[in-house]
């Protein structure tokens, strides 16, 4: 009862405290001629924010020419009386802290018709707008607090979300890219932007799609969010220094320094950290581990496998460093380059309960996972554009990136009947060390010509992927209710994968009149994958064997031709395409050792259609259709045994297709500037042929042999829809949200076919409220999923969570914040033992000092009720997963922050007095 007045207690501080806040009352009334007067309800009264144009609040005239009057928050700003039929007439209003309200009275229009001699166009911006398929977030115009980051400047932008690390969604989509003024920061790493750059520094942020130059990828654009600073924070130089630690276990530090001179920009940023706050990207995590040596996923949502390794969750260490250079050289010139150090470690310690749901009958296996794993890389990037002349350039971009893993693992599982009968159990060891080269080089021209929107584009890219991987394997397999004998397994392997790739493509567009383009280009990538595996067993002498089954030297080429026209339509209102591409792709699957060759040959047809409406600067329809086609990676090709986990052996198939997608996206968003209201909504469908799925044996003791195949019939389907609105008169926001799910997955076990539906529904509420001196959040969510399974109607059990959460922050007198968050956490309808209700609460004490406050002093408590952990449940296929996993709990730092910058601030007026 105690803690759930935690939000009651929130709620009830917020509110008392609003009434303190420092308003002013606006109003006034016209005086003019009769048709002034006769026309007075067509007028309008708007206050707009002087220091970022930002409209704050507005009223009409009623009929005998009074404005309704509203209240604002005391500041300066730019007051602007307008009709239709008169010139504007303007003030510059400078509010006095001792005044309470401001009347203009007897407002006097000019006509149109009057000459002016000089005219000075003071005009607002929205907070959100589209230019052309861009949409534009205005960022002084969302609230944050003094000192804020990019990321929690993201948090507050309607329609995008950040989630524990980094991240970003928006309109129900997940941004690919995060740019510094059309740039990369720091390579693909977005967090070092988004968590160090201040959200005082940026003056729009803006959301598009540009081209996917990932060939291996089937979706043609990437939605990138780039980050456009202000004109004075890219002269002279800022940064940060910010050190935490509790002077016991705990401890964080950061340094980001920015120089900018004319053109050239210098960046460098150091990390170290042992708490989860600042511990690994969300886009780097697994993207060169030891795929080899893993256990794998398979996502149902988007076609894609996934790491089970999670470094949000366990103990982590970090150590990160890197330093960019940007510069100009001469006129025609342009340099990017950027080294980026990484050293991670990460323990993590699991519990997870497995149910297995087959025709005649059901069994459990209940998990316990340690694991240790350390990873050390060097990233660099490097870019340099030329202007050959007027009409043409050159772009020239190669990488190189060198990684080494460490992966630890014990694993003890025991296996129980229906009964809750004790079969059999295993302890696995296992061990891998990987050393990764990954380099490659990107090179395009791109000429234009005299005739507007003609272009050539040229363009070759290569990529070499060098893996060596040793690891040990050892198991102890124990048995309670059978006649077989305990065993021990002991392995060693050695893994060699290598990957070479070429992509030449032209593309040329060619306009037809003003509003019509035809864009053709040809594509020719050669692919080849190599991986060459040896394993050896050792028996009680430590007498090694090869292991024929286990071994295995396997090279695939892929050769992929694609040609493709489009048909472009675009006007100021609308913008329609309609393409047809051929794909021919010639597969060739060579097995060294057993000296088998199979050649495959496959030719896909792949239209698209596309529609962009644009009804105003803030209101865009967006509605695209793209068929795409896949082929299966070399792990599922390869024909060997893999054994990783004892327990769960996969084996590869050469006979494998590609798959075919048909995917249908909608997606509609509106924002309205004077009644700050927002609205987004959208939907996506798939339906997917020859989808990679897998074939499952169980044995008699609970043993599952996988092998993917290729099925049919499988299809995902999502919508979202989301919004917010000011009420009582603005006094706070309402923000919506609504997320539902529905898919089928195709798999077949113990050689009978089961369909997976899983159907899930999200909503989601919070209201908010921004005041002089602080803000407050409340809202929750509820997560309703359904699972059903064809082949065992045991397993069609439907689970929910859902979580109620609470944000304060309050400024106080004397240069003193303080900042409170808390969440609440119910999971239901689980395995015994998972069914986990837990709370969250943080809280933060801070004082900043000088007169810019750039120096920050603080005090965190992290977790204060102890109770952090991760529970989370996954339904794949027939077998659903329960998973608890070891995550830090309550910590406490001490922080001090110091923000420098070469530019003289505006000191705002101290609260001293307060």
């Amino acid at each position: 009862m105690i803690k759930k007045s935690l939000f009651i207690l929130l709620f009830l501080n917020a509110i008392c405290s609003i009434s303190q806040t420092n308003f002013v009352k606006l109003k006034g009334n016209l005086n003019g001629d009769t048709a002034l007067k006769q026309n007075a309800p067509n007028a309008l009264l708007l206050a707009i924010k002087f220091k970022d144009s930002t409209l704050v609040n507005f009223t009409r005239s009623d009929k005998s020419g009074f404005f309704e009057p509203f209240i604002i928050p005391k500041d300066t700003y730019i007051v602007v009386v307008t009709h239709p039929n008169y010139s504007d007439k303007t003030y510059l209003l400078v509010c006095n802290p001792k005044d309470t309200a401001y009347n203009f009275k007897n407002i006097v229009l000019p006509p149109k018709t009057q000459e002016l001699k000089e005219v000075e166009v003071l005009a607002y911006r929205d907070k959100i707008y589209y230019k052309g398929d861009t949409l534009q977030y205005t960022a002084d115009s969302f609230k944050v607090r003094p000192n804020a980051t990019v990321e929690d400047l993201l948090k507050k932008l309607p329609g995008m979300r950040v989630d524990a690390q980094g991240k970003i969604t928006i309109q129900g989509k997940t941004v690919d890219q995060v740019l510094v003024d059309g740039d990369e920061f720091f390579g693909s790493d977005p967090t070092t932007a988004t968590r160090n750059l201040n959200a005082n520094t940026v003056e729009t942020i803006q959301v598009f799609e540009k081209k996917n130059e990932n060939t291996e990828s089937s979706d043609e654009t990437v939605k990138v969010l780039n980050l456009k600073l202000k004109d004075e924070a890219k002269k002279g130089y800022f940064g940060k220094a910010n050190g935490a630690s509790d002077f016991n276990k705990f401890y964080e530090g950061e340094f980001l320094f920015n120089r900018f001179k004319k053109q050239q920009k210098v960046s460098l940023f150091a990390l170290v950290a042992n708490t989860p706050r600042n511990s690994f990207n969300w886009q780097d995590n697994d993207k060169y581990g030891l795929s080899n040596e893993q256990q794998w996923n398979y996502n149902e949502d988007n076609g894609s496998w996934t790491s089970n390794r999670d470094f949000s969750k366990g103990i982590p260490q970090t150590l990160k460093s890197g330093i960019y250079f940007n510069d100009k050289i001469g006129k025609k010139i342009k340099v990017n380059a950027d080294y980026t150090f990484n050293n991670n470690y990460l323990n993590t310690g699991s519990e997870i309960n497995n149910q297995f749901f087959l025709t005649d009958t059901t069994y459990s296996n209940k998990q316990l996972n340690n694991s240790f794993s350390y990873n050390q890389s060097h990233n660099f990037n490097f870019k340099i554009t030329a202007k050959l002349d007027s009409l043409t350039e050159l772009i020239i971009r190669p990488r190189f990136k060198y990684n080494e893993n460490t992966n630890i693992t014990n694993q003890y599982d025991e296996f129980l009947t229906e009964n809750n009968s004790l079969t059999r159990s295993t302890n696995i060891n296992r061990k891998s060390i990987s050393y990764i080269t990954d380099a490659g080089v990107n090179g395009t021209i791109e000429r234009k010509f005299m005739k507007k929107n003609r272009t050539l584009t040229l363009g070759y890219q290569n990529s070499f992927l060098d893996n060596k991987t040793n690891s040990n394997l050892v198991t102890d397999y124990k048995y309670y209710s059978s006649s077989i004998s305990d065993k021990n397994l002991q392995q060693k392997r050695t893994q060699l994968n290598n990957k070479a790739e070429h992509d030449v493509n032209i593309r040329f567009i060619e306009p037809i009149g003003k509003k019509i383009k035809i864009d053709a280009l040809y594509q020719l990538v050669n692919t080849v994958n190599g991986n060459n595996r040896n394993t050896l067993d050792f028996d009680s002498l430590g007498t090694e064997t090869k292991n024929v089954t286990q071994s295995n030297n396997f090279i695939n080429t892929r050769m992929l031709n694609r040609a493709l026209v489009k048909f472009i339509y675009d006007s100021k209102k609308y913008r329609f395409t309609l393409g047809v591409a051929n794909r021919n792709i010639i597969l060739n699957n060579k097995d060294i050792s057993n000296d088998i060759k199979l050649n495959r040959q496959f030719n896909f047809v792949l239209p698209s259609a596309g529609a962009v409406i644009r009804f105003s600067q803030n209101s865009n329809l967006n509605l695209n259709y793209i068929a795409s086609a896949t082929p299966p990676d070399l792990r599922d090709l390869q024909p060997v045994i893999d054994n990783t986990d004892p327990n769960r052996i996969s084996i590869g198939n050469p006979n494998l297709k590609p798959s075919f997608t048909n995917n249908f996206n909608l997606n509609y968003y509106l924002y309205k500037g004077i009644s700050d209201i927002n609205f987004y909504g959208g939907a996506n469908f798939n339906t997917v042929n020859n989808r990679i799925s897998n074939t499952t044996f169980f044995d008699s003791i609970g043993r599952a042999t996988t092998q993917p195949i290729n099925t049919n019939g499988n299809y995902y389907g999502n919508f979202y829809l989301g919004g917010g609105f000011p009420v009582f008169k603005k006094f706070m926001k309402i923000d919506i949200n609504l997320n539902g799910n529905h898919n089928s997955y195709v798999n077949i076990v113990n050689l009978e076919k089961n369909i997976q539906l899983n159907t899930s529904i999200t909503p989601e509420l919070n209201f908010s409220k921004q005041f002089e001196f602080g803000d407050f959040t409340i809202g929750g969510n509820y997560t309703y999923e359904v699972p059903k399974s064809t082949i065992n109607n045991t397993s069609n059990k439907p689970f929910y969570s859902y979580s109620l959460n609470s944000q304060l922050v309050i400024k106080l007198p004397k240069k003193f914040s303080v900042e409170s968050d808390v969440a609440y956490t119910n999971n239901g309808n689980r395995a015994a033992g998972f069914n986990l209700n837990f709370y969250i609460w943080n809280a933060a004490l801070r004082k900043t000092f000088l007169k810019t406050e750039s120096l920050i002093l603080s005090a965190e408590a992290n977790d204060i009720l102890n109770q952090n952990i991760s529970n989370t449940r996954t339904v794949f296929g027939n077998q659903i997963t329960d998973t608890k996993t070891q995550i830090i709990k309550r910590f406490f730092l001490f922080r001090l922050v110091y923000k420098f910058t070469s530019q003289k601030a505006k000191v705002e007026n101290d609260d001293d007095d307060m």
